[in-house]
């Protein structure tokens, strides 16, 4: 069995948990809000597992390199879009998001292909955090309203979702994502000068 196998397994885990995230998501049934939170809990934290794993036993692989950062994007930009559909967030914001994960995706594939070797700041990481902590709230906020013994919860959410609270930290989000792609640009301006 290689080394790289068991980090790889929980990435592609990873991915695989993305529908099913979705169909609790976006599907009317009690509790579904609830199991929407835990599958995503289980999908962001198995992130940094295999990271973990992977670091830990000298399992990095290539391919881990490219698939990790491939799955978050997945479930990340898939949770926005369902956000969309959700009428929680405007399609605009998440264009925005989507265009600079989708450009620096490329860009890393280029380089790869070509031998280069690409800088990551951690500032990068914090921006996943970022969009999954808003995922988080939003996702909690909905399952709260979905529990009865909560209730006394209810108006405090209804006055953030009333007041553009869930737009206002999209917002911050989407500034925050579009600012770590023009630093990954910055950073990288020495290699992309080399390309022919």
């Amino acid at each position: 069995m290689k080394r790289d196998l068991i980090p790889n397994m929980i990435t592609l885990f990873r991915i695989l948990l993305t529908p099913l995230f979705l169909y609790f998501l976006l599907s009317d049934g009690q509790y579904y809000m609830l199991f929407a939170l835990i599958v995503f809990i289980v999908a962001s934290v198995s992130d940094g597992v295999d990271g973990y794993i992977a670091r830990k036993y000298g399992s990095v692989s290539e391919f881990g390199k490219f698939v990790d950062p491939l799955a978050d994007k997945i479930l990340i930009i898939s949770s926005f879009i369902a956000l969309i559909f959700l009428d929680i967030i405007p399609l605009w914001m998440v264009i925005i998001v989507v265009f600079r994960d989708a450009t620096v995706t490329a860009i890393r594939m280029i380089m790869i292909k070509r031998g280069n070797s690409i800088v990551t700041a951690n500032i990068a990481k914090a921006k996943t955090v970022f969009q999954i902590v808003f995922i988080y709230v939003v996702v909690s906020f909905k399952m709260l309203l979905q529990l009865p013994f909560m209730k006394f919860l209810y108006p405090t959410i209804n006055f953030l979702e009333s007041n553009n609270f869930y737009w206002i930290l999209m917002l911050i989000t989407t500034i925050f994502t579009l600012y770590t792609g023009i630093l990954y640009l910055l950073d990288n301006k020495s290699i992309f000068k080399k390309i022919d």
